[in-house]
């Protein structure tokens, strides 16, 4: 099974995902995204929510595959 790393870029900074997570294919790996991102957002004060953040989504190789917005994630996450 593929391993995908769920980086985040932020206000230009990038924080690596050093672990990743073994998924099946790109489209569990972006329904993680949303999930990471959903969660992330849901623990944080009100004033510290930036709305700028980007799960750069990369695989075994290094190669970034898709990038998931976190707006889009919480959009995509309120109609479900």
């Amino acid at each position: 099974m593929p391993r995908y790393f769920f980086h985040v870029r932020s206000s230009g900074d990038l924080t690596r995902d050093p672990d990743g997570a073994e998924l099946p294919d790109i489209d569990a790996a972006r329904k993680h995204a949303v999930k990471m991102a959903c969660r992330a957002w849901s623990e944080r004060p009100p004033e510290s929510q930036e709305n700028n953040e980007t799960f750069e989504i990369a695989d075994g190789s290094g190669e970034v595959v898709l990038r998931v917005p976190f707006s889009e994630a919480f959009a995509e996450r309120a109609v479900t």
